[in-house]
């Protein structure tokens, strides 16, 4: 018994072609629509890297940029502290007959505004006298008879930078002997 071909032309046949054509076309877009998406996942993945790596680098440059103008700062403090510990010196040593001097009141009156004007920018004068000695703030120049490593005497202010040692105090210590 030969079976026979179904005609060329049967409309149901045409209609399964055409689903099966519909259902591949649909899943070729699928497919691409799937590699669309991993794509812009994969480059919404490398953008955000790249944005937190740009602000990581404009915060590192930014710290950067505020250690060097601390460092820069503390160099020209460094100059200016040896003139000041001079101009101390001369305000504390002023004869008393020039204590009432207009000109004398005027020098005076400048080594004031200079001291008020390196603390507003963060430089202070170590208190040292009665302290335990530290060689972290101290330079011990001298020893007299006193409790050990308390501080008798300070013999040169010492300074500090926004809690750094701009230049140590240099102090007379006490040697255990009474």
């Amino acid at each position: 018994m030969t079976q026979a071909k179904p005609p060329q032309d049967d409309p149901l046949l045409k209609k399964v072609e055409e689903l099966k054509k519909e259902e591949e076309t649909k899943a070729e877009e699928l497919n691409k629509e799937q590699e669309l998406r991993q794509k812009v996942e994969g480059l919404t993945d490398k953008l955000a890297r790249a944005l937190a790596d740009l602000q990581n680098y404009k915060r590192r440059a930014e710290e950067d940029r505020a250690r060097f103008i601390k460092f820069s700062n503390a160099e020209l403090l460094k100059t200016l502290i040896p003139i000041m510990d001079n101009f101390d010196r001369s305000v504390k040593h002023l004869p008393e007959e020039l204590k009432t001097n207009e000109w004398a009141k005027g020098a005076v009156a400048v080594h004031d505004d200079l001291l008020k004007a390196l603390e507003a920018i963060g430089v202070k004068k170590m208190e040292a006298v009665s302290k335990k000695l530290d060689p972290n703030f101290h330079e011990a120049v001298m020893t007299a008879p006193g409790e050990k490593d308390i501080i008798i005497e300070e013999l040169e202010p010492g300074y500090t930078y926004h809690d750094e040692t701009l230049k140590p105090a240099k102090v007379k210590v006490g040697d255990g002997n009474k």
